[in-house]
């Protein structure tokens, strides 16, 4: 290589150099550009034809299910369909496994899925389960579209939100289901108190909100985002008359749901840990000169019973604050039920929990909710 190649190769690279810098000095500047002013029609357009086209790619994929009581005429023999219920579901695998809420099936001596298509198919529960609100059945068909999942670690408040299913059985006829458009408002809701009516098997806590319209027999159908995969199982709504007054709610579609659906779909019993404790939110410092009263970290225990379960044989007491569970900071009453119910049963967890504000550990392995539940009626 000459002077004159090297002189040029040098120059060349301080070149680039120099380009480089320039680029990352004005990429930033150019993606904090402000919004435009106004939206031409064109990008309002654009939009429209987004949601049309998820509306198109996710309804293959959801059916209307209607529920009957078989009575009896009379003359031992013969039957009639007294309709039930109706509600949604979605497929979750291509040779007609469908998941959706058990309290759609409930009751239910006979069971119709009609899927996009207009076929219209008689359906069996393969397994449901009454603390998760879920359930898997099955239909005679193949070539069926599943849903796709989404990351709901990744779910942000305000993205867009879709719901398709069968309010008010409008697609109890030809399946067609209907595709309501809004927001996530919130997420993490605890709602096990006001949807459970008292039962303490029942658990709807960490529930994704939006405002996409839900109504009487939406249950069981997905709530989606743009990118039409699923985050959510639509399960209930908030309302004083009986429809959609924007608060509705869905099962996050996390790693848990999916593990559940999966042992329904395989008809197996979901399995619950269980401390066998009663636990509340910690109330906040009860001191007119703490200014902030909103309650503190953590799950305060309020019972345990029986002695002999889990935490009683682990020498846990009323008014211990349980404060980590294997090593995870507890955010409040929810989040350590939630964390208990999903670890298998049989699993040794170090819990840590203050006494009389002393810091301590201990080792519980973790019981069977429902084999506890004969003896008491424990959160965690």
């Amino acid at each position: 290589m000459n002077k004159t190649t090297r002189s040029w190769v040098r120059r060349s690279g301080q070149l680039a150099t120099t380009l480089a810098v320039l680029v990352l000095v004005i990429l930033p500047a150019v993606g904090r550009a402000a919004p435009p002013a106004k939206y031409e029609i064109a990008d309002l357009l654009a939009l429209e034809t987004a949601f049309v086209k998820l509306a198109a790619d996710i309804r293959p994929s959801v059916v209307a299910i209607r529920t009957y009581d078989l009575e009896e005429l009379g003359d031992g023999k013969t039957f009639v369909k007294m309709p039930v219920s109706h509600g949604s579901g979605f497929i979750i695998s291509s040779d007609g496994y469908i998941a959706s809420n058990r309290h759609v099936l409930e009751e239910a001596d006979s069971i119709q899925v009609v899927t996009d298509d207009g076929s219209v198919y008689t359906a069996q529960i393969v397994q449901a389960d009454i603390r998760s609100d879920l359930a898997v059945i099955k239909i005679d068909a193949e070539n069926l579209r599943p849903v796709r999942w989404a990351d709901t670690a990744a779910l942000r408040v305000n993205q867009w939100a879709f719901a398709c299913g069968n309010p008010f059985g409008l697609a109890n006829s030809n399946g067609k289901s209907s595709v309501t458009v809004g927001v996530i408002s919130a997420l993490g809701r605890n709602m096990t108190s006001r949807l459970s009516d008292g039962n303490p098997i029942q658990y709807y806590g960490n529930l994704i909100e939006t405002s996409a319209a839900v109504n009487p027999g939406s249950s069981g159908g997905p709530l989606f985002i743009l990118n039409g995969e699923v985050i959510g199982v639509v399960t209930a709504i908030e309302t004083s008359s009986g429809v959609s007054e924007g608060s509705g709610f869905a099962i996050p579609a996390d790693h848990n749901l999916r593990n559940i659906l999966e042992q329904l779909k395989a008809g197996r019993e979901v399995r619950y840990g269980c401390l066998g404790v009663t636990i509340n939110d910690v109330p906040p410092p009860n001191s007119r000169r703490v200014a902030d009263l909103q309650p503190r970290r953590g799950a305060l225990i309020t019972d345990v019973r029986p002695a002999n379960g889990p935490a009683g044989v682990a020498g846990l007491e009323p008014d211990d604050v349980v404060v980590e569970f294997d090593g995870i900071p507890i955010e409040n009453m929810d989040h350590l039920v939630r964390l208990v119910g999903f670890t298998p049963v049989g699993t040794d967890v170090v819990l840590t929990y203050l006494r009389r504000q002393v810091r301590r550990t201990t080792t519980v392995r973790l019981g069977d909710r429902y084999k506890l539940l004969d003896f008491t009626n424990p959160d965690g």
